[in-house]
């Protein structure tokens, strides 16, 4: 609601005095300066800028530098002389051996010689600036700018430092030059003499009252910057103090009598009564003050004990290790990085005068109303006023929005507090920005009228006793987005009132009373999105520009800020119908635009409000959110990370890169076991800035795709990295196990394995990693996404462990198998002689993987329509598996099983029927009743019996089979989907179409869900609902699921597969229903050259394709040439298929049917078409 102020938040530096000590101060600014350097390096590699090679310097990072004694050196040196911290240690290490390792010989102030200090920084100024005698004040606006404290030697009552600055002020010292101030602050009694500048006045050193300057730097910025807001100010120490002692000084060092000198130099060197009244002063500014100070070890190191810079490096070194300091070095550089500030100076040291008036505090906040633009939410709106209408009981009505940052919960909360003022339901509403614990402070302090005490604590008091008085008021927090704020302790402590709330942070939903009191504020409806977008685009609101805004909408996922900020854009630089291509090629560059918004007073872009939550996340949550950036944006598991991390033991070191390992550690990983606790929290962390959703029904976790695509502009370069990462750990969670739960995992790996894949070449993973992708790919029916990885798989495997290795030959054998999926059966039959051939040769003609591959061979065969070739191979395969592993064997018996196949093939049913009754026996009495290969077994013998025509053997059978698979496998598994799907093509045979229609309309949407829409398995049960409607006489229901089933085979499977064939070919006989036969005619001689050129002129297919376009010429009483395509088709059928294959005799059925009807009458739907349907049903 407030905009940040022009320039960004103040950053202050204190630096306390301490001798030689000082190098620890340098240390740990070093210490910052390089956290700071590889925070912005991270940065930089997101925007495709090269990394800084060098630490940056502290002048280019604070505004304010200030110091006492040898922190006011090193206030100079980094401020005024804008030394980097290396270039400071050098120097000051050169200075503390100059000066200190000498005592000064025979009478005279102070213990060491002076000529050398004013010397040591002369030379040290003229390195710097060319000029030793150069002045301290510098011309012109200087970024960093730098004060010394020193304390005016006549006048050592008045505790007041004076100060030596480097830029103007009605104080200022004109004509100081640099070594005059550094020896100003530096003349410590009994060490050095003090030192004359101007007319007459000596200076010794501030450390004399000031040696902590904190409250000086606060001060001086307070006057130097009035309104800029404080980031932070760092107050740096030299070590734990206390009295140190110091030699006594000589007879003639007589600048101050020796007992005050100990006793100004106990006070002066102890600085933690000045931390403390820091800490008071920021008691209510979490954040905001930082005291670095090494607590341990430094207490006997002397001033001058230059000897012991080593031991104030090794102490401090430490304790910059320490836990403690590690933490507060971290939030340090974080707060650095963010250039918004909370309050002003003033604000923060200075108590508000009382407002002489009557009434309400003047500074009270009115609650904005909503932009004009506001749209939609009702659902929202209706469920924020019945819950503020209804009876409270004794209790407060707390109602919280939360949501993902620029969903519009402010908006929302704007509107429904505008059109409560409007109907008087609140007495009175309180504004309260809930975005720190200052704004709050101030916010509710503003709260009382003028004649109560002025604090938070008197607000909340002052709406708590309201009751009697039967006041309605309505506190309402704004943007209660930070974490780590306990916001219930700001309620008033009373059983009224109302509080409604609006944050990212989904743990406060806990301050809710339950369900009806929380309201996640997510993506707008379709239609709100359109009107908000139109309506703010200013174009009208035409049927071309409704289409165009509906596709712009659901490409921004109807999120608000999104849809709102595109509808700025097209209103002032852009318009409908050139907004969604310029998205698509600038989507980063767009969302991150701040120039141009269109819900206005919000002040971010779309990416920049997620920026700020993504600076707060600590670095697992930052990690956790980066690989959710790069799985499919639902159905995000823990089972992914926990497989992988207790699966990676099986893995050779260079399948899992050192990264990998890493990032499984900082997620959960602990000693090859998984924390579940750990990984939660991290992923806890994300759900309470709502960049994440939990779906606590499903366990598991779902992530905005805008959010997805934000986070992945966050990675820039480094994204191919984490994708590489992110498609090991899916690699490393896939075991080979074939169970029904390793089934369900690997399906639901689906999507995910989909998302990232494709931006990666397969050769970028290991081969191990690409082969367990490939094998949820082929279980998933994704071929063609199979195929790239199983390639890199073998190519490697031929390189690294050669062509014949046994390895090699399976994995040539995948790929076939594959080939065959895709259709490609040519070159699955290639591949699969070579393999049969090699391993003939190199495992022997009867070794099990020889057979397996020779039964591969036989089915390609068979999809070719070489059924001859199918049966003389499955028949040999068969007899040696019966010699070899046992008739009894489970591999034999699913040989038998491929061999019934063939026969049904050929025709020749009976002998089909007595191996399916051979094989049923067999795995009943050797396996069991209930066994999945036993079910299957009986399966097939139901379809025997479908197809001889035994309808109600089937039947029987059939649900016999499904009844026990619900039962034994699932309502869902795969296995029990197909055995429902071939009961409803036996009730579709027996003309009971409502049944039918039932279970395919039921198994359709288990498919949909469970294996996915575009599975080919759920394809397959949508063009068998067609065919339904087909049988039902509903044409058109059927032409509209063939046309929409036709192109999604044609995107997944390609448009020359063999199941998209299949299905254009049902769709002409839609068309050949209703008679389209023109329409009917062009499809059928499209899909009769493909399948000549794809499957081959005398494939069974190609052969019933063109008896049904002789039937269409028939229909459209060109006689001459359906005869003419009927008489070449029973011919070839005969020699393909044999004069008494039931296809063969149906055409030849046809042929008389259409000879004894030519005489002009149209024959209806004929055998052929019958036969053609359910084979079309049953692919």
């Amino acid at each position: 609601m407030s905009s940040e102020a022009e320039h960004p938040s103040l950053k202050l530096l204190a630096l306390d005095g301490g001798g030689i000590r000082g190098l620890s101060e340098l240390l740990m600014i070093k210490e910052v300066m390089h956290r700071l350097m590889l925070e912005e390096n991270k940065k930089r590699k997101t925007l495709g800028l090269a990394p800084l090679d060098t630490l940056p310097k502290p002048c280019d990072h604070f505004d304010l530098i200030g110091g006492t004694s040898t922190g006011g050196m090193i206030a100079l040196m980094l401020g005024r002389l804008r030394m980097d911290v290396d270039t400071a240690i050098m120097c000051y290490d050169h200075l503390a051996k100059e000066v200190f390792s000498e005592v000064k010989r025979g009478l005279g102030d102070g213990k060491f010689k002076a000529s050398k200090l004013e010397v040591a920084i002369k030379s040290t100024v003229a390195k710097m600036t060319g000029d030793s005698e150069t002045l301290l004040m510098e011309g012109g606006e200087a970024v960093c700018r730098t004060f010394v404290c020193a304390r005016n030697a006549q006048n050592m009552n008045a505790n007041i430092p004076v100060l030596f600055r480097t830029y103007d002020s009605h104080e200022t010292h004109t004509g100081c030059k640099i070594w005059e101030a550094a020896r100003a602050t530096s003349a410590a009694p009994t060490f050095f003499k003090r030192i004359k500048i101007g007319r007459g006045q000596h200076f010794i050193d501030g450390g004399l009252g000031s040696n902590n300057p904190s409250k000086v730097v606060l001060d001086e910025a307070k006057k130097v910057f009035p309104d800029r807001q404080i980031g932070c100010i760092v107050s740096i120490g030299t070590g734990q103090g206390g009295i140190i002692s110091i030699d006594k000084p000589g007879l003639f060092q007589r600048l101050i009598p020796t007992n005050v000198i100990e006793a100004l130099q106990g006070i002066a060197i102890d600085c933690k009564a000045k931390h403390e009244e820091m800490l008071a002063l920021f008691d209510n500014s979490p954040n905001t003050y930082f005291r670095l100070n090494v607590e341990q070890g430094m207490q006997n190191i002397k001033l001058p004990a230059w000897e012991k810079l080593s031991n104030v490096e090794a102490h401090t070194t430490q304790y910059m290790r320490r836990k403690e300091a590690e933490k507060t070095f971290t939030l340090l550089v974080n707060v650095m990085g963010n250039h918004r500030g909370q309050l002003t100076i003033e604000q923060l040291i200075s108590p508000k005068p009382p407002i002489q008036s009557t009434g309400y505090m003047e500074d009270r906040k009115c609650c904005p109303p909503p932009v004009l633009s506001f749209t939609g939410r009702n659902d929202i709106l209706q469920k924020m006023h019945s819950y503020f209408d209804r009876d409270r009981g004794s209790a407060q009505h707390i109602f919280v929005l939360h949501g993902l940052g620029g969903s519009g919960k402010s908006q929302l909360a704007f509107k429904f507090l505008h059109d409560s003022q409007a109907n008087h339901r609140f007495s009175e509403i309180f504004y309260i920005d809930a975005t720190n614990e200052q704004t709050l402070e101030i916010d509710l302090q503003a709260v009382t009228p003028v004649a109560v005490s002025k604090s938070a604590q008197a607000g909340r008091q002052w709406l708590a006793g309201r009751q009697e008085e039967q006041k309605e008021w309505l506190l309402f927090f704004d943007n209660a987005d930070n974490v780590e704020l306990d916001i219930s302790k700001f309620f008033p402590r009373c059983t009224f009132g109302n509080i409604l709330i609006t944050t990212r942070n989904q743990d406060l939903c806990l301050d809710a009373r339950d369900e009806d009191t929380i309201s996640k504020v997510s993506d707008m409806i379709a239609e709100d999105a359109k009107d908000l977008l139109l309506r703010l685009a200013g174009e009208g609101r035409s049927n071309q520009q409704e289409k165009l805004a509906e596709a712009i909408v659901k490409e921004l996922h109807c999120f608000a800020l999104a849809v709102s900020q595109a509808g700025g854009y097209i209103h002032t630089r852009s318009n409908l119908s050139e907004y969604l291509e310029i998205y698509q090629n600038h989507r980063d560059q767009l969302l991150r635009r701040t120039e141009v918004q269109g819900l206005d007073r919000y002040g971010r872009a779309v990416y920049t409000t997620w920026d700020l939550s993504y600076g707060k996340l600590s670095s697992a949550g930052r990690t956790l959110l980066q690989i959710c950036s790069i799985l499919h944006h639902e159905g995000i598991s823990e089972h992914i990370f926990k497989k992988a991390a207790t699966a990676q033991q099986d893995f050779n070191d260079s399948d899992v890169s050192k990264e990998v390992t890493q990032l499984l550690n900082q997620l959960g990983k602990r000693d090859e076991k998984w924390d579940s606790l750990a990984f939660r929290e991290v992923m806890g962390e994300l759900e309470s800035f709502s960049l994440i959703e939990r779906d606590r029904q499903a366990a598991s976790y779902a992530i905005h795709p805008l959010v997805q695509h934000w986070c992945g502009a966050t990675m820039g370069m480094n994204k191919c990295a984490m994708l590489r990462c992110v498609l090991t750990i899916i690699g490393l969670s896939i075991s080979w196990s074939f169970k029904d739960e390793d089934y369900k995992y690997r399906r639901r790996l689906l999507p995910h394995a989909a998302r990232s894949t494709h931006s990666l070449s397969p050769n970028q993973l290991s081969p191990v990693v690409a082969a367990r992708i490939a094998l949820v790919y082929t279980e998933g029916g994704h071929w063609n996404d199979a195929e790239p990885l199983q390639v890199a798989v073998l190519e490697t495997s031929k390189h690294v462990l050669g062509e014949e290795h046994p390895s090699t030959l399976a994995r040539i054998a995948n790929l076939a198998s594959t080939y065959r999926n895709q259709g490609r059966w040519n070159d699955a039959e290639a591949l699969e002689v070579a393999v049969i051939e090699t391993s003939k040769r190199v495992l022997g003609e009867e070794h099990p993987s020889t057979l397996i591959r020779i039964t591969n061979l036989a089915s390609t065969y068979r999809k070719q329509g070489r059924w001859n070739d199918a049966e003389v191979l499955g028949r040999a395969v068969m007899e040696t598996s019966k010699r070899v592993l046992g008739e009894e064997h489970p591999d034999t018996l699913r040989r038998i099983t491929n061999l019934a196949s063939t026969y049904r093939n050929q025709g020749r049913w009976n002998d089909a029927e007595a191996l399916e009754v051979a094989v049923m026996e067999i795995s009943k009495r050797v396996l069991g009743e209930e066994h999945p290969s036993t079910l299957m077994s009986i399966a097939n013998l139901a379809s025997i019996y479908w197809n001889q025509g035994r309808w109600n053997n089937a039947e029987v059978l059939q649900v016999a089979v499904m009844e026990t698979s619900k039962r034994v496998l699932g309502e869902e598994h795969p296995d029990t989907l197909t055995s429902i799907a071939n009961l409803a093509l036996t009730y579709w045979n027996q003309d009971r179409w409502n049944d039918a229609e039932a279970l395919g309309v039921a198994v359709m949407e288990t498919s949909k869900r469970v294996l996915g829409e575009e599975h080919p398995n759920t394809l397959t049960r949508i063009t068998n609902l067609a065919l339904t409607y087909w049988k039902q006489g509903r044409w058109n229901d059927a032409q509209a699921i063939l046309v929409a089933v036709i192109e999604t085979s044609k995107r997944v499977l390609g448009e020359e597969h063999p199941d998209t064939l299949t299905r254009i070919a049902n769709l002409a006989s839609t068309y050949s229903n209703q008679g389209r036969w023109s329409d009917a005619e062009v499809l059928e001689v499209a899909v009769i050259e493909t399948s000549k050129c794809v499957l081959g002129e005398e494939h069974p297919d190609t052969l019933t394709r063109i008896t049904n376009l002789a039937l269409t010429y028939r229909n459209q009483g060109r006689w001459n040439d359906a005869e003419a395509l009927l008489v070449g088709v029973v011919e070839t059928s005969k020699r393909v298929l044999g004069e008494e294959h039931p296809h063969t005799l149906t055409r030849i059925v046809n042929l008389t049917s259409m000879y004894r009807n030519q005489g002009g009458a149209r024959g209806g739907r004929d055998e052929d078409q019958q036969g053609r349907a359910r084979r079309g049903a049953s692919q």
